[in-house]
Protein backbone atom coordinates (compact mmCIF):
# COMPACT_ATOMS: atom_id res chain seq x y z
CA UNK A 1 0.00 0.00 0.00
CA UNK A 2 2.95 2.17 0.65
CA UNK A 3 4.59 1.62 -2.52
CA UNK A 4 1.67 2.34 -4.24
CA UNK A 5 1.17 5.87 -2.44
CA UNK A 6 4.92 6.53 -3.73
CA UNK A 7 4.21 5.63 -7.43
CA UNK A 8 0.86 7.89 -7.17
CA UNK A 9 2.65 10.56 -5.58
CA UNK A 10 5.66 10.49 -8.05
CA UNK A 11 2.86 10.02 -11.03
CA UNK A 12 1.34 13.06 -9.36
CA UNK A 13 4.44 15.19 -9.22
CA UNK A 14 4.89 14.31 -13.26
CA UNK A 15 2.05 15.75 -14.00
CA UNK A 16 2.72 19.10 -12.06
CA UNK A 17 5.78 19.57 -14.08
CA UNK A 18 4.56 18.68 -17.30
CA UNK A 19 1.52 21.07 -16.75
CA UNK A 20 4.05 23.88 -15.72
CA UNK A 21 6.42 23.02 -18.74
CA UNK A 22 3.39 23.53 -21.14
CA UNK A 23 2.44 26.62 -19.41
CA UNK A 24 5.87 28.12 -20.26
CA UNK A 25 5.69 26.95 -24.20
CA UNK A 26 4.40 28.84 -26.87
CA UNK A 27 0.69 28.80 -27.12
CA UNK A 28 0.47 27.93 -30.94
CA UNK A 29 3.03 24.95 -30.43
CA UNK A 30 0.89 23.79 -27.83
CA UNK A 31 -2.70 23.95 -30.22
CA UNK A 32 -0.79 22.19 -33.03
CA UNK A 33 0.39 19.84 -30.50
CA UNK A 34 -2.82 19.44 -29.39
CA UNK A 35 -4.45 18.97 -32.76
CA UNK A 36 -2.42 16.35 -33.77
CA UNK A 37 -3.02 14.47 -31.13
CA UNK A 38 -6.61 14.60 -31.54
CA UNK A 39 -6.17 13.87 -35.08
CA UNK A 40 -4.21 10.88 -34.58
CA UNK A 41 -6.31 9.50 -31.95
CA UNK A 42 -9.64 9.91 -34.50
CA UNK A 43 -7.22 8.06 -36.76
CA UNK A 44 -6.68 5.58 -34.79
CA UNK A 45 -10.39 5.10 -33.76
CA UNK A 46 -11.53 5.12 -37.12
CA UNK A 47 -9.18 2.75 -38.07
CA UNK A 48 -10.03 0.12 -34.74
CA UNK A 49 -13.49 0.88 -35.71
CA UNK A 50 -13.27 -0.15 -39.42
CA UNK A 51 -11.38 -3.39 -38.55
CA UNK A 52 -14.03 -4.63 -35.97
CA UNK A 53 -16.83 -4.01 -38.70
CA UNK A 54 -14.70 -6.33 -40.95
CA UNK A 55 -14.41 -8.99 -38.47
CA UNK A 56 -18.16 -8.86 -37.75
CA UNK A 57 -18.46 -9.13 -41.56
CA UNK A 58 -16.20 -12.23 -41.79
CA UNK A 59 -18.16 -13.94 -38.91
CA UNK A 60 -21.12 -13.53 -40.73
CA UNK A 61 -20.52 -14.65 -43.77
CA UNK A 62 -18.55 -17.58 -41.97
CA UNK A 63 -22.18 -18.48 -40.10
CA UNK A 64 -23.66 -17.70 -43.57
CA UNK A 65 -21.16 -20.57 -44.83
CA UNK A 66 -21.79 -22.85 -41.99
CA UNK A 67 -25.44 -22.66 -42.71
CA UNK A 68 -25.60 -23.45 -46.24
CA UNK A 69 -23.41 -26.41 -46.14
CA UNK A 70 -25.18 -27.79 -43.51
CA UNK A 71 -28.26 -30.23 -44.26
CA UNK A 72 -31.63 -29.58 -44.66
CA UNK A 73 -33.47 -30.05 -41.51
CA UNK A 74 -36.83 -31.30 -42.22
CA UNK A 75 -40.20 -30.19 -40.40
CA UNK A 76 -41.28 -33.37 -38.40
CA UNK A 77 -44.88 -33.65 -36.60
CA UNK A 78 -48.37 -31.67 -37.42
CA UNK A 79 -48.16 -28.36 -39.21
CA UNK A 80 -48.76 -25.53 -37.72
CA UNK A 81 -52.76 -24.41 -37.49
CA UNK A 82 -53.14 -20.64 -37.62
CA UNK A 83 -56.26 -19.06 -36.16
CA UNK A 84 -59.29 -19.20 -37.77
CA UNK A 85 -60.70 -15.10 -38.10
CA UNK A 86 -63.90 -14.37 -35.75
CA UNK A 87 -67.18 -15.28 -36.91
CA UNK A 88 -68.92 -12.09 -38.74
CA UNK A 89 -72.49 -11.32 -37.72
CA UNK A 90 -74.79 -10.01 -39.68
CA UNK A 91 -77.44 -7.51 -39.10
CA UNK A 92 -80.89 -9.30 -39.21
CA UNK A 93 -83.09 -7.73 -41.75
CA UNK A 94 -85.88 -6.94 -38.77
CA UNK A 95 -83.02 -4.57 -36.96
CA UNK A 96 -81.87 -2.73 -40.44
CA UNK A 97 -85.69 -2.49 -41.75
CA UNK A 98 -85.96 -0.96 -37.64
CA UNK A 99 -83.02 1.48 -38.10
CA UNK A 100 -84.24 2.69 -41.04
CA UNK A 101 -87.81 3.28 -39.72
CA UNK A 102 -86.49 5.32 -36.30
CA UNK A 103 -83.97 6.88 -39.14
CA UNK A 104 -87.06 7.94 -41.53
CA UNK A 105 -88.89 8.96 -38.70
CA UNK A 106 -86.60 11.49 -37.02
CA UNK A 107 -85.82 13.15 -40.86
CA UNK A 108 -89.28 13.67 -41.02
CA UNK A 109 -89.44 14.96 -37.56
CA UNK A 110 -86.86 17.39 -38.15
CA UNK A 111 -88.39 18.40 -41.66
CA UNK A 112 -91.96 19.22 -40.12
CA UNK A 113 -90.29 21.47 -37.47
Amino acid sequence: SLNTLLMLANIEARLEENLSSIESMPQEEVEAAEKLKEKDRRKAMREEKISYQKKVQEDRIKKSIERSKAPVQKRTGKPVMFRAPPLVTRKRDKDVKEERNSDEEDLREFLTE
